[in-house]
């Protein structure tokens, strides 16, 4: 029963969310029932104050459950949830810090600990290694002092060490490990702070913890629900929750107003996605929100969209009317509506009708080729340079393909590939490339108008050149030719790339020269597995016509977490391969173990044998999800695409690389090794915590 007192003001951190996903459903049910009612004010609620440290605690069932906190005034932090003894241990460990604006949980290392780390734990550079030491003179530091903290190993370490600090400069040096990127704004922040110091007012009176905890630069570490509701689902959705929330580095870039097109790249686990979600969400509630028209949030793959629709519906749960504001939907299914609102065929063509057009197209066929080679032709050469004219074609550059073409080789080819186009026409539709052509016609005609203020694309690197002239067709200013300013905002990672060769953004008719950031801090992986999935494509090459592909993506790329690398395991039978994987997956570890194969083969079969030893795995086919709740998921490295879990196994890796299959042209055998290697690399980074690879030898 309530007392009438007003509502407690809730804020969640990720490690109560961890803890909590670690507990059965039915205490994460009693866990969740009880912080809402205290959260209303339920009188027989006992939160009181522990002895020894600045915390608070709470009783779950009967007390045993402890939930521990941090209160100030009417703000309740929810920190850790745990038996009772073990929530105790973790309070006298743990303790909220606060400087100026800036909110964090530091841990304290004993001794013991420190003698007992395993040899086998990749350490992370300290959180200012990385930082040039000019920039501390910035802020009253001068060498010694920089080349100092610079050696200082982690961030908890760094937060005791800058207690010591004025709050004005402690907080610059937080600022910089946080974000080095801003100087400039850190750099008046500080000066700011500075003036007020030493103005005759004095400076303002700093924020309490309540109202700090609020502030954007929090957001990495502390989520504070809006509503009742929002409360309710975070509890409900566990770490899901956080996969929408920002921490500060990320967010000037959601925020940035740019002339034009504007690019985002990084290696896996730095929130490209996450990036893109809030770039979504500021185009629609401030750039745009007098513009009637929607914002288009897009990419390459149904599976894809359908997650970034569900990850912006928690974005957007404090503000669900701005949902209606967002259109959601695959590059594919953009261009059919476009066809079909102009009545235009929009079909989208399946493999079998495909293939009964290449039929009629192979029937004129006179250079001794296959269908594959034509296929390839009309992807690698004419798609990515937009030759689709046969004088086009003729002077289309065929840099990068084995075969040799002369001219009158060239006419014959065009004959094959133009009937096959007026094939699919006739069926009423097309494959992506011609939908995506047709839909950009239109619009750069002037037939119809672009119907989207602003679009975000995701997953840039698996996204087809036709698709990207249809995103520059979109976004044109037709008077100036260019795209409208903040109208086109991508993010990708060329080295994640799966089913395309990544294609030069200005070969599409986008300007992204200096309109671009690399995100560098992965949030995901650990430093272990991230060291060792790297290795996987280090040393991969980009051709001449993939020139705006970020190179030095992985420059300055880490970690923020310490951990180990994956485990390596050698079997000699698919048998003790699936007795290694059950066993793990019995071992009562918090979170779904995602196993992830090659082939759609193994993946059954290894199915098979760990239900033979009485386990139920879920197998991801389809538009099926990877839940918190699910124990033991398995799906291909192609299907793994936009996934993450707290540990993950790359079985069957001796089929890795595939061997190329020789169909098409001999130079796409290049793209097909590098893709190869991009697999393991994207499966490797679906880890958050533990990666495990293993093989069959059979001798």
């Amino acid at each position: 029963m309530s007392d009438g007192t007003p509502h407690l003001e809730m804020a969640l951190t990720q490690d109560f969310q961890r803890a909590l996903t670690r507990l059965d459903n039915t205490a994460q049910a009693n866990v969740q029932g009880a912080i809402l009612k205290l959260q209303q004010g339920h009188t027989a609620t006992d939160l009181h104050k522990l002895e020894g440290v600045d915390l608070h605690a709470f009783g779950v069932n009967q007390n045993a459950l402890r939930i521990i906190c941090k209160r100030d005034g009417n703000m309740l932090m929810l920190l850790h949830v745990d038996a009772h003894d073990r929530a105790y241990g973790w309070a006298k460990r743990h303790r909220v810090v606060q400087f100026g604006q800036v909110v964090r949980i530091v841990r304290t290392i004993t001794e013991e600990e420190a003698v007992a780390a395993s040899p086998d734990v990749v350490v992370v550079p300290g959180p200012l290694h990385a930082v040039p030491t000019k920039h501390f003179r910035h802020f009253e530091l001068e060498q010694d002092a920089a080349e100092f903290l610079k050696t200082v190993p982690t961030q908890d370490a760094l937060l005791n060490l800058i207690l010591c600090f004025l709050p004005w400069i402690g907080e610059a040096i937080l600022a910089l490990a946080t974000d080095p990127d801003d100087l400039q704004h850190i750099e008046w922040v500080y000066h700011e702070a500075v003036r007020q110091q030493a103005s005759a007012a004095g400076p303002p009176p700093p924020p309490t913890l309540a109202e700090a905890v609020k502030d954007d630069v929090n957001a990495g570490d502390f989520f504070v629900p809006t509503t009742d509701e929002a409360l309710r689902v975070a509890l409900e959705h566990g770490l899901e929750s956080w996969h929408v929330f920002l921490h500060p580095s990320q967010k000037r870039l959601t925020e940035r107003s740019c002339p034009g097109a504007f690019k985002v790249t990084g290696g896996p686990g730095t929130g490209k996605t996450v990036v893109a979600l809030h770039r979504t969400r500021y185009l629609t509630e401030k750039a745009f929100a007098d513009d009637p028209r929607p914002v288009l949030l897009t990419t390459f793959s149904r599976v894809l969209a359908m997650e970034l629709e569900r990850s912006l519906k928690v974005l957007c749960e404090d503000k669900p009317e701005l949902l209606g504001r967002v259109v959601v939907r695959t590059l594919t299914r953009v261009a059919q509506d476009l066809l079909a609102a102009s009545s235009h065929p929009s079909s989208f063509l399946d493999g079998s009708a495909v293939d009964q057009c290449w039929r009629e197209a192979m029937t004129h066929e006179t250079l001794g080729r296959d269908a594959a080679f034509y296929a390839s032709e009309r992807d690698h050469v004419v798609a990515r340079q937009g030759a689709w004219t046969e004088p086009q074609y003729l002077r289309a550059s065929r840099e990068g393909r084995k075969s040799r073409l002369d001219r009158v080789q060239k006419r014959r080819v065009w004959k094959v590939l133009e009937i096959f186009e007026d094939a699919m026409t006739r069926l009423g539709g097309g494959d992506g490339h011609s939908l995506a052509r047709e839909a950009a016609r239109l619009v750069i005609s002037g037939e119809l108008e672009s119907p989207f203020a602003a679009v975000v694309c995701d997953e840039l690197q698996d996204v087809t050149a036709s698709d990207l002239r249809l995103l520059a067709a979109l976004t044109r200013d037709r008077e100036a030719g260019t795209t409208r300013p903040n109208s086109l905002f991508v993010v990708g990672d060329a080295y994640q790339s799966l089913y395309r060769r990544p294609v030069a953004l200005a070969l599409c008719g986008i300007d992204v020269r200096g309109k671009s950031a690399v995100l560098k801090r992965n949030y995901r992986t650990t430093e272990g597995i991230r060291r060792a999935a790297i290795e996987v494509v280090k040393g991969v090459k980009f051709d001449g016509n993939e020139e705006e592909v970020e190179q030095d993506v992985f420059d300055g790329y880490a970690s923020v977490r310490q951990g180990g690398r994956p485990i390596e395991r050698a079997f000699p039978t698919p048998e003790a391969e699936a007795d290694w994987i059950a066993d793990i997956a019995r071992d009562g570890a918090p979170g779904p173990l995602l196993v992830l194969t090659r082939t759609n083969a193994w993946r059954d079969g290894l199915a098979e044998r760990l239900k033979t030893r009485g386990l139920a795995p879920k197998v991801l086919e389809g538009q099926d999800s990877l839940r918190a709740e699910d124990a033991l998921v398995l799906c291909t490295l192609h299907r793994s695409k936009g996934l993450e879990a707290p540990r993950v196994i790359v079985a069957g890796t001796h089929q890795i690389p595939q061997g190329w299959p020789g169909k098409g042209d001999a130079g796409e055998k290049i793209v097909w090794d590098r893709q190869e290697k991009c697999l393991l690399y994207v499966g490797m980074t679906r880890a958050r915590d533990w990666c495990g690879l293993s093989r069959v030898d059979k001798g």
